[in-house]
């Protein structure tokens, strides 16, 4: 590809490009806080940097689009039901924890618990007051996150394996967190360096208010209490902890020697659905090693220091027996556990069997590790958590 066919490509992933292209979608004009200004102009110029082909730059900027609207229907709501962010949000219980080590499923397994409310995905694609349940299919936003969903899982059945992702079903907190633009989810998609060390250098309080408000719009008017879940919480703990002062922390755990493969496969297919043959399986893995011995050291830092209520969980009990580990949880949190609710909770894990490996599905040589290597990286928390 000749160099101004690239110039031409790369027009649209200029900051002025995507946010016009964002009103030009939703008519809306504004983002709020101009502060994502910052990391969206970085992520932007380490992108460019990549030059890559016409398909990625569209995926590039339809993806980067997506997370405009979302924060420009956030900034509507909340402009039009200002009262919402008087509403306070009490002991939100939150799961976090390395990727792969069962963060998922017990977050959908506690979502089946009706004393909780969490954000639907559809919802933080398209953030409004939490319409009635039976109203969904009538609602155009709703119809159309789904529609996208379920092609998109038609085309990655590893990725409906690996997510369990639904329109209706709870969601993770990082994709309203991505609309703050600072963000684990953009250096784990692109290869953005000056970017990564910009998010990894920052306070990230800002992010989480964020996340606080537009959990109070969707949550206008309930009063449950909040069950989130976030992986990269760990990173970014005491900044949790600075907004939600109150939260109850669910850590799970996993010797990440035998983790970190599969999470790097996991983010390698994400990269490469925009970056294409720049995708790389070393940078990825190099990238994620770093990045989670740094949160597991980080969020150790924190527990040292505060009072918080922390719950730890081991992957190797979670998948052992589950129900007895929901129970275990919901004594050490006070909560009651209903006979209705463990029956719902059940019949999720009959439809939904752990299948147990006959062996690693991936190796640290694939993403240019060794396990030599992170052995050494993660030294301290394997010692920690006697995985030595």
């Amino acid at each position: 590809m000749n160099t101004e066919t690239i110039v031409q490509d790369q027009r649209i992933l200029t900051l002025d490009a995507l946010l016009a292209a964002s009103t030009a979608r939703t008519g809306l004009d504004d983002f709020g806080d101009a502060g994502f200004r910052e990391g969206l102009g970085l992520l932007l110029s380490d992108i460019c940097a990549l030059d890559l082909d016409p398909a990625c730059v569209q995926a590039t900027a339809w993806r980067i689009g997506q997370s405009l609207d979302t924060r420009a229907l956030a900034v509507k709501g909340l402009k039009e039901r200002p009262e919402v962010l008087e509403q306070p949000i009490r002991e939100p219980i939150i799961i976090a924890g390395l990727v792969r080590s069962g963060t998922t499923a017990l977050h959908l397994l506690m979502s089946l618990d009706p004393q909780f409310q969490g954000p639907e995905h559809w919802l933080t694609v398209y953030p409004m007051p939490r319409p009635p349940r039976e109203t969904w299919d009538g609602i155009a936003e709703y119809r159309t996150e789904k529609a996208s969903l379920d092609a998109y899982l038609a085309a990655s059945p590893e990725s409906a394996d690996d997510h369990m992702m639904t329109a209706e079903g709870i969601e993770e907190s990082l994709f309203i967190l991505g609309a703050s633009f600072a963000s684990n989810m953009w250096p784990s998609m692109w290869d953005a360096p000056r970017y990564d060390r910009w998010y990894r250098g920052r306070d990230d309080t800002d992010s989480y208010r964020w996340l606080a408000d537009v959990l109070r719009l969707i949550g206008a008017g309930d009063d449950r209490r909040w069950l989130l879940k976030n992986p990269t919480d760990l990173f970014s703990l005491q900044e949790v902890l600075n907004v939600f002062p109150d939260a109850k922390i669910i850590q799970t755990h996993r010797d990440p020697v035998d983790s970190t493969p599969s999470v790097s496969n996991l983010i390698f297919s994400a990269r490469r659905a925009f970056c294409g043959d720049k995708a790389d399986r070393a940078d990825v893995g190099r990238r994620e090693a770093e990045m989670w011995a740094q949160a597991l050291e980080r969020a150790e830092s924190v527990r040292e220091k505060s009072d918080a209520t922390f719950i730890d969980v081991e992957f190797r009990d979670f998948t052992r027996d589950q129900m007895a580990l929901i129970r275990s949880i919901y004594d050490q949190l006070g909560l009651t556990l209903t006979a209705e609710t463990e029956g719902a909770m059940q019949a999720w894990l009959d439809a939904h069997p752990h299948k147990p490996s006959k062996g690693p599905k991936h190796r640290p040589e694939d993403f240019g590790l060794t396990r030599e290597g992170l052995e050494e990286r993660f030294a301290a928390y394997r010692a920690r958590r006697g995985y030595i």
